[in-house]
């Protein structure tokens, strides 16, 4: 009867434990995978599962069998099945290393793309260069160069550095699109090393625009619009005589009383003035045009050049050369 009795309490034991097996442990291709609890080791894992200690260093790949933590997943090779594959290790979340700069070797910061520039007009930007410094041009819409100007790069020799140029440029006939590029030389042959452009609109003396309006105001005998289209300093100039400087406001009356007033100008666009004359008349190197009109006078039988100057980077009507009938030997 005791015998019963033992062998029972056995079978009980054999049970609990193999509940105890079942809650910690899941069966897989080949092996059982068991989560680990506090207490467990590698050795007493083999005698509970009936294999060797070695066959489970071999099929969790383990380093230092002595070093296996709560809540890890061992697999457990069954004895006499096939060699299981070790569970995937979750690869490691990369740490973010610095990022390599996708840089252009020369950045304009200032002025911005599309941009409309006056001269002078102030560059800045970051690069390294030869001898700390780099190039600035101006280029117009046909891409000639207005303008040129040396920056120099602010920091430790042979670094990236801060520069800042201000180049003055010539401004063209009329505004257009243009191009400001800056470059560095090769100190090996003197050739461009690397360059950097950014596309900006040229502000111009819109030449053009000034001589049409100042056509239709003198057709229409505007004199209010005159004076708006005058330099601050209007210069009358007599054929092969010395030239006066006036207020426009004085200039104004001059026309009306003796010039313009009892006239009917005709402008003829398509003489070339400045050919007509020839060398008989110099001008400054401030006129950059010169229109050609007819019908001046009170016999309407003079001619009057018009001088289109510029005054500060913008076309302006800035004198008048007046020539008698009496007086004209260049037709």
């Amino acid at each position: 009867m005791a015998g019963k009795r033992w062998i029972v309490g056995l079978c009980f034991v054999l049970v609990v434990a193999a509940v105890l097996l079942w809650a910690t442990s899941v069966f897989a291709d080949g092996g059982i995978i068991h989560v680990v609890r506090r207490g467990d080791t590698v050795g007493n894992l083999a005698w509970q599962y009936g294999v060797s200690s070695r066959a489970i260093v071999a099929a969790n790949r383990l380093k230092n069998p002595d070093l296996i933590y709560v809540g890890q997943r061992l697999l457990i090779p069954l004895p006499g099945g096939p060699t299981p594959r070790p569970p995937t290790p979750t690869p490691p979340t990369p740490t973010p290393g610095p990022v390599p700069c996708p840089c252009e070797a020369i950045i304009i910061s200032s002025p911005l793309p599309d941009a409309t520039i006056t001269s002078p007009i102030t560059v800045t930007g970051v690069a390294a260069g030869f001898e700390q410094t780099v190039v600035v041009t101006v280029l117009d819409g046909s891409a000639g160069e207005i303008g040129r100007a040396y920056g120099r790069i602010e920091g430790e020799f042979g670094q990236r550095g801060v520069f800042t140029a201000t180049v003055t440029f010539t401004p063209p006939f009329n505004s257009q699109p243009g191009r400001i590029q800056v470059w560095n030389v090769s100190p090996r042959d003197g050739a461009i090393e690397h360059l950097n452009s950014v596309a900006v609109n040229v502000q111009g003396l819109d030449v053009e625009a000034l001589v049409s309006h100042l056509a239709a105001v003198i057709a229409a005998e505007d004199y209010d619009g005159l004076e708006s289209l005058m330099a601050p300093s209007f210069v009358v100039r007599r054929y092969r005589d010395a030239e006066t400087a006036m207020a426009p406001a004085q200039a104004v009356a001059l026309l009306r009383r003796e010039y313009l007033g009892p006239a009917e100008p005709r402008i003829d666009f398509s003489v070339d003035a400045r050919a007509l004359l020839g060398e008989r008349v110099s001008f400054t190197p401030e006129i950059v045009h010169v229109v050609y009109s007819q019908g001046w006078g009170p016999a309407r039988e003079d001619d009057a050049f018009l001088l289109i100057g510029d005054v500060d980077g913008r076309a302006r009507w800035s004198g008048l050369l007046y020539v008698p009938r009496a007086m004209i030997d260049y037709r």
